[in-house]
């Protein structure tokens, strides 16, 4: 209860902060992102239960992810703007701690919105370090996966019971302009997702700069 009483707080923080940046709002800008999403090793085998969670524990592994961001400068140095990412799924190996029995099994694929607030520091004239704190949602997409192990056992591994999970996120990174309409961008966002168990999400990314 505490920590959706804090993410709440936070949302309407963002929302403050993007309706008035939003206001004095100059021309928009497109980023095209493409990166990886790296989750740490979550869960433990303690968590085991026959039946239940056959497979506690979901080691770090990572996806391949593409993004678009939409950008309003309110000034030089403060912005507005929405992420939305697709991550893709990978393949993981599960093991189940009671016998040692191990399957080969896909992720859910994932979309990911993000609205944020972005502060810029001119590094130069035509680099700046960008720092954004956001608050946004993850969806978690696929249906459940059937296996035929090893010793025969049939194993269902069910689609995630609560698809949506919301998430509070902070970024990095520097922005280079080649000209005032181009540019590129190398980021790194850092997000933690309310699941259970709560999961935290590293994106570094590489991203095409369009202005308006």
């Amino acid at each position: 209860m505490k920590l959706r009483r804090q993410f709440s707080f936070a949302v309407i923080a963002v929302l403050l902060l993007a309706a008035g940046d939003l206001a004095a709002a100059k021309k928009p800008q497109f980023t095209l992102r493409a990166g990886f999403n790296m989750f740490p090793s979550s869960g433990s085998e303690g968590d085991y239960v026959a039946g239940g969670n056959d497979f506690p524990v979901t080691p770090a592994h990572q996806a391949s992810a593409l993004g678009i961001g939409l950008t309003f400068s309110g000034s030089s140095s403060l912005a507005f703007g929405v992420n939305v990412s697709y991550g893709l799924s990978s393949r993981i190996d599960l093991r189940d701690p009671s016998d040692g029995e191990t399957i080969r099994a896909d992720t859910p694929q994932s979309l990911l919105a993000v609205l944020g607030v972005a502060k810029g520091i001119d590094l130069s004239r035509r680099m700046q370090l960008i720092v954004s704190l956001g608050v946004g949602g993850e969806y978690r997409m696929g249906g459940d996966q059937e296996f035929v192990s090893q010793l025969g056992n049939r194993i269902v591994l069910r689609s995630p019971e609560k698809p949506f999970s919301p998430l509070a996120a902070l970024a990095a990174g520097v922005h280079y302009m080649f000209a005032d309409s181009l540019g590129v961008a190398l980021d790194v966002q850092g997000a933690y997702i309310f699941r259970d168990p709560a999961q935290l999400l590293i994106t570094p990314s590489l991203g095409l700069i369009l202005k308006l």
